[in-house]
């Protein structure tokens, strides 16, 4: 079966499922009623990749209580309450973007991050989704944040960039039996440090590609490309079964353009991502309708700009646009 019959054969998301993440929210609600989101990255060298995670996800909130764009009254709104944790020496860099956020300075060393137990130990206490690894640095003492974070979090964990390469690197049973409910943001490369498969065979066929590495390591993955492809367990009735008697959800994003080749791309879904992950379960349409989201605010940069000349900024400067288009669409 060729790539075009095997990307026909699948469920795209679309408009009115990306729609059902965003309800109307009741009078009474407090920003305790839409979770608690802690984005964990950045260093020295890549500072802007956690920045560009945070502007993202202030986007998605100012969006989801239909609020003009402005970053700095976003983040407290639609996830309830979101935390920017970084290295401390790079924390000045990072509080223009936040000031309506929580700024959770974490130990470093000239600007890369020194795990400390205690300090992602409250983390884990405290927030109901993490994302990690936007900039953060494939260091040893990002491993060691990791394996700590597989082996004490047991809520929604969306692991990108570094975050990956350091799981990469850890033996797949630590990964099982982590009782976080996994969110995995691999490109094509990073998936086949994570599994094994050549990029080759990953790009050949990345249905059962991110079929096998979900059913692997008990996660939902989201193998990015033109076509972004989603697969993560499901229960229901009529869902196609995999290996070993579980079944597997699968559904595709087909939105994107060639001007979001370009450096922090990643980033801006990662923070699209912690604020959807934090107000559902079904983190297989989560995953999906990120993809969606980020791929049409690069679609509109891209409008506005030039293939050339936009950059992932851009994308998230239009999140909040196309959120609260499809929210006026299908609401």
């Amino acid at each position: 079966m060729s790539l075009a019959e095997i990307k026909e054969n699948i469920k795209y998301v679309d408009e009115e499922q990306v729609a059902s993440l965003f309800p109307e929210r009741p009078s009474d609600c407090h920003k305790g009623s839409f979770g608690y989101v802690a984005m964990i990255g950045g260093s020295l060298e890549y500072s802007g990749a956690i920045r560009l995670a945070a502007h993202a996800n202030a986007a998605m909130n100012n969006a989801a209580c239909e609020l003009p764009v402005q970053a700095d009254a976003a983040m407290r709104s639609g996830a309830g309450v979101a935390t920017v944790a970084a290295p401390r020496s790079i924390c000045p860099l990072i509080l223009p973007q936040v000031m309506e956020a929580t700024l959770y300075p974490l130990s470093d060393e000239a600007g890369e991050l020194v795990f400390n137990e205690e300090e992602f130990a409250r983390l884990c206490r405290r927030y109901d989704c993490i994302a990690f690894g936007m900039g953060i640095g494939n260091s040893d003492e990002t491993l060691k944040a990791v394996e700590f974070l597989l082996t004490h979090y047991d809520r929604k964990l969306i692991l990108d960039a570094d975050g990956l390469n350091a799981m990469a690197r850890l033996d797949h049973e630590i990964i099982r039996e982590s009782k976080a409910q996994l969110v995995l943001t691999p490109h094509a490369k990073e998936f086949s440090k994570l599994s094994g498969m050549s990029v080759a065979e990953t790009k050949a066929d990345p249905v059962s590609a991110a079929k096998y590495l979900a059913d692997e390591l008990d996660a939902v993955v989201l193998l990015k490309g033109s076509t972004t492809i989603v697969a993560g367990a499901e229960t229901d009735e009529g869902r196609e079964a995999a290996e070993g008697g579980r079944r597997m959800k699968v559904l595709a994003a087909d939105r994107g353009c060639p001007g979001m080749a370009t450096g922090g791309s990643g980033d801006v879904l990662s923070g699209i991502l912690s604020a959807l992950c934090a107000n559902t379960d079904d983190l297989v349409l989560a995953a999906a309708a990120g993809a969606y989201i980020n791929g049409a605010a690069g679609e509109l940069a891209q409008s506005r700009r030039s293939d050339v000349t936009m950059t992932s900024g851009d994308t998230a400067d239009c999140v909040a646009e196309v959120i609260e288009g499809i929210i006026k669409r299908y609401r």
